[in-house]
């Protein structure tokens, strides 16, 4: 005997039901690329932020060290005033152990050198790029600028001080004293009043190079404070925004 079972048909869906489970597909897949968007987007201005807080921070290591550069060049300017005026006197009354304390220390040099790892990772970022970062673009340009003009003065006078003692150093010294100064105390040099006499035109040479010394000492203590300036507008401008 057969037994029949009853057939049941399949559910066929309606067009509306494809509709709405496309839809809802649809929307969570969407909702998903904006999250991950926002959550990238959240990432790079936390990344962002802490990078420009490091610019800051790097500027204000900066103000340390030109404070320290201003400092060392009011030194050198009294070393090239002290020194002025001592060969200005009849060679039997200049000290020698002044005259070569100031001789050699008057040579002196320091080089300048900017935090800017930061800033140029930010700039390859593309962090000073927006209409809102403007103002501390321009801030942060001026002081590559004035920075990229104290570098070239730097090595003008690394040059002519390259010049001078190649040439001329040797004629206001004499070498075998110079030799009994080595060190930075300067104890070696021996106590004696009276130094060999400068030729008129020896003595004009070194007062001329002496001035033009202090001339580039002075317009590099406006460089000191155009970035000073700058480095600190580009610090308050960094701070406004966080």
């Amino acid at each position: 005997m057969e037994v029949h079972h009853p057939h049941h048909p399949t559910h066929k869906k309606k067009w509306s039901e494809y509709i709405i489970e496309f839809l809802m597909l649809f929307v969570a897949v969407t909702l998903g690329f904006f999250a991950e968007n926002y959550r990238e987007h959240i990432a790079e201005e936390n990344k962002k932020k802490e990078l420009l807080e490091s610019v800051s921070n790097s500027f204000k290591k900066d103000l340390e060290t030109i404070k320290t550069h201003i400092i060392f060049n009011e030194y050198r300017r009294s070393l090239c005033d002290s020194l002025d005026s001592l060969i200005q006197l009849p060679n039997d009354k200049i000290e020698q152990k002044l005259y070569y304390h100031l001789m050699t220390d008057v040579l002196h040099m320091w080089k300048y050198t900017s935090y800017n790892k930061s800033r140029i990772e930010a700039e390859s970022k593309g962090y000073f790029s927006g209409y809102k970062e403007e103002e501390l673009a321009g801030s942060i340009y001026k002081y590559d600028y004035f920075n990229g003009e104290l570098d070239a003065f730097f090595q003008t006078e690394m040059n002519s001080l390259s010049t001078f003692i190649d040439n001329k150093y040797y004629k206001y010294v004499d070498p075998n004293i110079l030799k009994m100064g080595r060190g930075l105390n300067r104890k070696g040099y021996p106590y004696k009043m009276g130094i060999e006499k400068l030729s008129p035109q020896d003595l004009k040479e070194l007062r001329i190079q002496l001035a033009v010394k202090t001339e580039v000492i002075d317009y590099e203590k406006q460089l000191y404070d155009s970035l000073s300036f700058y480095a600190n507008k580009s610090i308050k401008l960094i701070e406004e925004k966080e």
